[in-house]
């Protein structure tokens, strides 16, 4: 089909996926839930010991090489930036003053 063309393809699919109550069977009996499903399955609940993220920028806004920009956009999410001295690959390259000369 050619993309600069105006006109819409027929699509009969697509009324079929959103008008469900027309064109999809019953519901069925549904599953029988086991006896080791039953009740919570998955034990009680564990407390967590961590901090949240939000504390955990706090205490790690002093890392060698990490710059916070403070928060951005309209839901404020914190923001930063590093440097090379933060990157552990080999050879960084960024700032070129501290790079070795060969």
């Amino acid at each position: 089909p050619d993309v600069d063309e105006t006109r819409q393809q027929d699509n009969p699919s697509a009324h079929r996926s959103f008008h469900p109550d027309q064109h999809a069977p019953d519901k069925g009996p549904g599953r029988k839930v086991s006896k080791e499903e039953a009740g919570n399955p998955h034990g009680r609940p564990v407390k967590s010991t961590s901090d949240r993220g939000e504390e955990q920028s706090k205490t790690r806004s002093d890392e060698k090489g990490m710059h916070d920009t403070g928060p951005k956009g309209r839901s404020q999410r914190p923001s930063g930036t590093r440097d090379a001295s933060a990157t552990t690959g080999v050879d960084p390259q960024d700032p070129p003053s501290n790079r070795r000369a060969r």
